[in-house]
């Protein structure tokens, strides 16, 4: 994937064009298993890509009933997956440990971790992240898992230092996964709403927006948001369920309409782990 400096968008519920998913697996040798559409094609630094993948009858590799079975270490990078419908047992290979995923269910996938996947209904669709950086970082041997629906007794105040304009403050966020095997990953869930630091009395919420840190990579589970890029002054109408492809360093007025957003999100960037 090349470097990629424009906002890319998407939807879970794409119309693009699916094709086999092949790839050569340096464990378990050439593999095509389920099909595969592209939504991001490449970000500011590193090896960045995301998507969706799926399974059932009559796709590429899959078993009669629909159901697939797939041997994966992630050899391209750290992947990170939303699954968005259906359910799987994913056994990690090293220890035996099966874990049950269904449809909300995070799964942040170290690079070279093997896994074993078996899904256990006639169709199968998730929204991918695969990153991959230069700079070394902290890779994990087992999986981390999360669900869009986790809400621990306290949420972080979302604050960043936006270039010209200092310290801000937007929303709330919590974090799933805080480093990667390459460069710096952090994957978490992210909201806006009434009550929350920065918003509005309705809840909503707008501010200029660079991404400084990294790219993200984020779906929109719920509410409606606006995003202006100031340099063209394209205006991009967003609502659950789309993907937003945020390179860093563009800058965008973001609008969170009241009274509440929710996103996930993953961050990438080829610089060392704070």
């Amino acid at each position: 994937m090349g470097v990629v400096t424009e906002l890319e968008h998407g939807s879970r519920s794409t119309t693009g064009t699916w094709v086999p998913f092949d790839w050569e697996d340096p464990v378990f040798g050439s593999q095509s298993k389920g099909e595969v559409v592209v939504i991001r094609s490449g970000g500011t630094s590193g090896n960045l890509s995301s998507g969706l993948w799926r399974t059932g009858k009559d796709i590429a590799g899959c078993n009669e009933d629909g159901t697939c079975d797939v041997v994966y270490s992630a050899p391209l990078g750290d992947e990170t997956m939303l699954i968005l419908e259906g359910t799987a047992d994913v056994t990690i290979v090293a220890t035996g440990e099966v874990c049950k995923i269904a449809a909300g269910t995070i799964i942040a996938h170290p690079k070279y971790v093997q896994l074993s996947w078996h899904t256990t209904t006639p169709f199968l669709k998730k929204f991918w992240v695969m990153w991959d950086g230069s700079v070394p970082g902290t890779p994990e041997k087992n999986l981390i898992l999360g669900n869009i629906n986790d809400n621990p007794d306290s949420w972080a105040p979302y604050t960043w230092d936006e270039p010209g304009r200092g310290e801000q403050k937007a929303g709330e966020l919590h974090i799933v996964r805080g480093s990667g095997s390459t460069g710096k990953l952090e994957v978490g869930l992210w909201r806006t709403g009434r009550g929350m630091p920065g918003c509005e009395a309705d809840g909503s919420v707008s501010f200029e927006y660079s991404a400084p840190v990294g790219d993200e990579t984020i779906m929109l589970l719920e509410g409606l948001v606006t995003v202006t890029e100031h340099d063209s002054g394209k205006t991009h109408n967003f609502q659950s369920g789309d993907i937003i492809a945020l390179p860093s360093g563009l800058k965008v007025t973001w609008t969170s309409e009241a009274p509440f957003v929710k996103t996930y999100y993953v961050l990438t960037s080829d610089k060392p782990a704070a």
